[in-house]
């Protein structure tokens, strides 16, 4: 057996990425609300540097991704926020036509999952970090693209936000009713957790030795 693992720079940010998570989870609902906002703001600069426009990019940004990243995560931003002393002031581009804002929070849940699951922000994010890192000397920071990108079983700062102001609704949901909590419980299940819940949790990581990993000899 010969040992073969991932490069250092891609532990690197495997190791970023969690840490975001554990921010996320510890951050209080107004920090939270800063967080997702900005992360989508820095997602949409991240769309046009890579040359995102109306016609024409690299990595094809599609309405879905414009419309979590301008108006879905605003929203949820501005719930988390609904109590603080300091308003969230979102753009008017992000206000929209107010539709968003008065989606129950069942609905707002659905349609955050049904535009997650339509998007490509791990191809986006690649794409990203190529054209901002392509030495890989940036390999403990994380891009907003790869952050929204992250799968959800695996800890998902929007995911987490979500939770927050629009808890799941149904106990045992499909992909149609909520894509979030149907893609977490059956993680949860094939993981072997003996109380799968419908929100992401630290019991959900699975289990991966990054230091090493085993390989059959070439025959």
């Amino acid at each position: 057996m010969r040992s073969f693992g991932p490069t250092e720079a891609a532990i690197s940010v495997i190791k970023s990425h969690e840490q975001v998570i554990e921010i996320a989870l510890r951050i209080n609902d107004d920090e939270l609300a800063q967080a997702v906002v900005d992360l989508a703001r820095t997602a949409r600069r991240e769309f046009l540097g890579i040359g995102f426009t109306s016609a024409f990019t690299e990595a094809q940004v599609s309405g879905y991704e414009m419309l979590l990243t301008q108006h879905l995560m605003p929203e949820i931003s501005a719930r988390l926020n609904r109590n603080a002393q300091t308003p969230l002031i979102l753009s008017r581009d992000e206000l929209g036509d107010g539709s968003t804002a008065r989606l129950e929070g069942g609905e707002l849940r659905r349609l955050t999952g049904l535009c997650w699951s339509r998007t490509d922000f791990a191809r986006i994010g690649a794409v990203v970090r190529t054209r901002f890192d392509p030495d890989e000397v940036m390999t403990g920071k994380v891009f907003a693209t790869e952050v929204i990108g992250q799968e959800p079983s695996n800890g998902n700062l929007l995911e987490i936000a979500l939770g927050r102001v629009a808890p799941p609704v149904h106990q045992d949901p499909t992909r149609e009713q909520d894509w979030f909590a149907e893609r977490i419980l059956r993680a949860g299940r094939l993981r072997g957790l003996e109380k799968p819940s419908l929100v992401w949790s630290p019991e959900m990581r699975p289990a991966l030795d990054l230091e090493r990993y085993e390989a059959p000899e070439p025959v």
